[in-house]
């Protein structure tokens, strides 16, 4: 039976700004925001991930931001209990909005996710050399055929993740998928859950990314990015995410300045591309189209 405690999800491709209109949303309605951006939970990462800043982010309570050093690893797992905790622990009654275009973490949060132990240091090792001699999926296939071919073989994030689960847990991730289906509890089971999604037309899109991409550099880009690489956390997956990856290029010389931000508008409109497909397969959503 849902609660009177209704969750908002805010949803779409990056830059078709999800979070002015939940913001205003919130701001309108006493409500409160919670964060679903896989980039913009870590700390430091501030003009890169197009963060709120912290003027906005104290109108009205904010969830998840600024949760963790970029040197750390935070699974859609984890999300999904930090933002379980961030619920209940809330009034009932503040309708919550949950902003992001991180698809793993919203699906995680809405439809939940089976629980895996940890992944013993032996088998990432043993990834590893996998990994590096170009036999991921070959060997993913070989042990589930079913995750392997759902996922393709240029996927080498969830390929890795999926063969890592399957050696710890000694079976297939396609079974235990199947069998958390059965028993799994979704959010709407526990609360009124809305989606809406914000879509914009493509050459409109790409106008904001380019607006929004000269704005990054003019604040300091790549001044965040060296600043981040000085305190050490240069090679983590934090630094790889689209538009700090770019800078970092260009930093060590691979990348002329003058090819940085056209550079930066095409990783990220594929990107929105890549979101804008994940989240076509949510029937439950509906979109809209921001006015501004």
């Amino acid at each position: 039976m849902s609660s009177t405690h209704t969750i908002t999800f805010v949803l779409g491709a990056t830059a078709t700004g999800k979070s002015t209109w939940a913001l205003n949303e919130a701001e309108r309605a006493g409500g409160e925001i919670l964060n679903a951006d896989s980039v913009q939970v870590y700390k430091y990462l501030d003009i890169g991930s197009a963060k709120p800043p912290v003027s906005e982010r104290k109108k009205r309570p904010h969830h998840l931001y600024d949760l963790i050093e970029p040197s750390q690893v935070f699974t859609a797992g984890e999300y999904r209990r930090r933002a379980l905790e961030v619920i209940t622990s809330r009034s009932p009654h503040a309708p919550l909005f949950v902003v992001g275009g991180s698809g793993f973490y919203v699906q995680a949060l809405d439809k939940g996710m089976f629980p895996v132990r940890d992944i013993p240091e032996a088998i990432k090792l043993e990834v590893d050399g996998i990994a590096s001699r170009g036999e991921l999926f070959a060997r993913l296939k070989a042990v589930d055929e079913k995750t392997a071919l759902k996922h393709g073989p240029n996927d080498h994030y969830r390929n890795r993740r999926a063969l890592e689960v399957s050696l710890t847990e000694g079976r297939p991730v396609s079974l235990i998928e199947a069998e958390f289906a059965q028993s799994q509890e979704r959010l709407s089971d526990r609360y009124t859950v809305k989606k809406v999604g914000l879509r914009l037309e493509r050459e409109r899109l790409r106008r904001r990314i380019e607006t929004r991409v000269q704005q990054m550099l003019d604040d300091g880009l790549i001044d965040e990015v060296r600043g981040l690489i000085d305190r050490g956390y240069a090679g983590t997956k934090a630094l790889s995410s689209v538009g700090y990856k770019e800078c970092v290029d260009h930093l060590a010389g691979r990348l002329e300045f003058a090819d940085l931000a056209s550079r930066i508008v095409t990783s990220t409109m594929q990107l929105a591309k890549r979101q804008e497909t994940w989240f076509k397969r949510d029937r439950e959503i509906t979109w809209i189209s921001p006015s501004t």
